[in-house]
């Protein structure tokens, strides 16, 4: 037989009667001890007041009973909040037409805490923090509970029991399988799972993001009853960044224990706007919350829009929003939304710049703190990024003619000029006339913010006999980056910087005609922006001196070339323009694998 000193708590009926049959048998406490039939408290001893926890009082009929605090003359809740007696303590609600916080259709009440005499806010708890206790918020002030036995994949049967009456809950704690943020789950866990005899779960759905903290009630499956067990009620808040905390409280048998609900794994993947959901509390997906963040990405700026509405069920405050580089916290409310917005820079306010050949991206990352945080809050992250395409095209605002030409787009103009020295430009929109075999001289130019990081290529430049670049057929000028005809179409700048220009002999066959160009915009930090470079051509000259035959070829270069220094001198885009037109891309295949040489591919 079983003694009973200082309230034993003893785990089943098994323990109570020798010869144990049925698990309908009523487990009572032996003469001389009082109690449910499993907790049972000796009399002569506990009558001296020793038994009974904080919030019990002593009864000798009955053993450790309940003290409802909330029937006290002493209220311990200040108006206008709600007074709600638990087992072995209370809850102060808000007033339901005062919980601003809760989320519509929530049944969730917000409990708040006292401290040190005064009221916490709702959403935070009394919590030790450096050794002072303080009111601050559970979502950022949590102990790390990452048991895998708890899983509620994990059978205790097979693989051992564990119990939660021994261990000592002190503060909030968030539940973790491995590296992955979990919940308790919200369905009947089968008995033995979790790695227990009796594993706890949650009979009401988590609260919502903004419900504060709640109370909510815990159930242990054991025998064929998914609620046999009704252990003391614990408190729970929804945190930001889809997880939750929990402040676990004592339990009174073994073997128990809360659960971490594997399923919910996916959860820790959800992004900042996504919602953790199940249709029925087993299988779990992320899905986008109605409101969400809005991201502009300008030609100047970049602009990123938080939701008041998301910002204040999140609990988050606007105005301690700032970009990586804190110092840039500027921000504008305008119908229902904040805005952030820094200039389209590389390194402006934390900014990066990432370029590949098709596209340039720039990354930020806008941080908000929570409502009444401090110094030791942790802020949220929203990173948010914007691409731009490297490639645009531009045409003539004017008619000429013979060259009447259309609209530029938003990145890039286009202008013609009187003469070579591109300082003169014909006024745009008004038709110029042209005398047939005359030069056109044409200036391209973007509008870029990283002016010492981009140069503007010139890929295709062509005519067409009707306004829209697209209308057929198309007569080449430059193609490739290349004049189709070197007597009669010049590139005197292109991959230099942001702007270009070129000349071309007038020679078409139509009364009016269209000039369009395609252009990229190249990142010299990231490539090199030029066919070939001056160092690489030098030692492609040295090579090629030694061929039978080279100044032959050497001809149909320029016809301002008389020897090797002249050679020299001509801008890189001529050799590679050149090389291209004798073909010389076997030549260039053979140069390449002579070290140090290392020249790609032009043909």
């Amino acid at each position: 037989m079983v003694k009973q000193f200082k309230g034993t708590v003893v785990t089943s009926c098994e323990a109570c009667h020798d010869a144990f049959q049925t698990w309908s048998v009523t487990c009572t406490c032996q003469d001389g001890f009082v109690g449910d039939g499993i907790t049972c408290y000796d009399l002569e001893f506990c009558a001296k007041g020793s038994c009974c926890r904080q919030g019990y009082r002593w009864s000798s009929e009955l053993g450790c009973v309940d003290v409802d605090e909330c029937s006290l003359p002493d209220q311990p809740c200040s108006p206008p909040q709600v007074c709600e007696n638990t087992p072995g303590s209370f809850n102060c609600l808000v007033p339901p037409e005062d919980d601003l916080r809760s989320s519509p259709g929530s049944d969730s009440r917000s409990v708040q805490f006292q401290c040190g005499g005064r009221q916490c806010p709702v959403g935070e708890d009394c919590i030790s923090v450096g050794g002072s206790s303080l009111c601050a918020d559970p979502c950022q002030h949590y102990s790390v509970l990452n048991d895998d036995w708890r899983s509620t994949t994990n059978n205790g049967a097979v693989n051992g029991y564990h119990c939660d009456t021994s261990v000592n809950w002190q503060g909030w704690y968030r539940l973790f399988l491995g590296n992955n943020s979990v919940q308790m789950p919200e369905r009947c866990v089968e008995r033995y799972m979790c790695g227990t005899e009796i594993p706890l779960w949650l009979p009401l759905t988590h609260p919502q993001l903004g419900d504060g903290v709640v109370q909510r009630s815990v159930c242990g499956h054991y025998y064929y009853d998914c609620c046999y067990w009704r252990q003391n009620p614990i408190h729970v808040k929804a945190c930001y960044g889809n997880y939750y905390v929990y402040k676990f409280v004592p339990l009174t048998t073994c073997n128990m224990a809360y659960c971490a609900d594997v399923n919910t794994m996916v959860c820790s993947t959800c992004g900042v706007f996504d919602a953790c959901v199940s249709d029925n509390e087993t299988n779990w997906r992320c899905e986008r919350k109605g409101e969400s963040p809005e991201l502009v990405c300008g030609r100047s700026l970049l602009k990123v829009g938080l939701p008041n509405v998301y910002l204040e069920a999140a609990g988050l405050d606007a105005s301690s929003a700032h970009l990586a580089d804190h110092r840039c916290s500027a921000h504008e409310d305008r119908n229902g939304t904040v805005w952030y917005q820094v200039e389209r820079r590389e390194g402006r306010c934390g900014n990066t710049l990432e370029t590949n050949t098709t596209h340039a991206v720039y990354s930020n990352s806008l941080f908000v703190y929570p409502v009444d945080g401090r110094n030791d809050s942790r802020p949220f992250s929203f990173p948010f990024s914007c691409v731009y395409p490297l490639e645009t095209e531009s045409s003539l605002d004017m008619a000429i003619r013979p060259l009447p030409l259309v609209g530029a787009k938003a990145k890039a103009s286009m202008s013609l000029y009187r003469d070579s020295n591109y300082t003169q430009p014909y006024p745009a929109g008004q038709p110029v006339t042209l005398i047939a075999g005359s030069f056109l001289h044409v200036g391209v130019s973007v509008e870029e913010s990283e002016a010492e990081r981009f140069v503007v290529v010139l890929e295709d430049c062509y005519t067409t006999e009707f306004p829209s670049p697209d209308s057929l057929p198309w007569t080449y000028m430059i193609q490739d980056r290349c004049p189709t005809n070197r007597t009669q179409v010049t590139v005197e700048e292109s991959g230099s910087s942001l702007r270009a220009r070129f000349s071309a002999a007038l020679q078409v066959d139509y009364r009016y005609f269209f000039l369009h160009c395609s252009l990229s915009l190249c990142d010299q930090g990231s490539s090199s922006c030029t066919p070939v470079s001056p160092d690489v051509l030098l030692r492609l000259i040295n090579y090629l001196l030694g061929l039978s035959g080279f100044f032959d070829l050497v001809v149909g270069l320029s016809d301002s070339v008389v020897g090797l220094s002249d050679l020299v001198d001509l801008p890189p885009l001529h050799y590679y323009c050149w090389l291209r037109t004798f073909q010389f891309s076997p030549l260039l295949l053979l140069v390449e694998d002579l070290p140090p040489l290392s020249i790609v591919t032009v043909g």
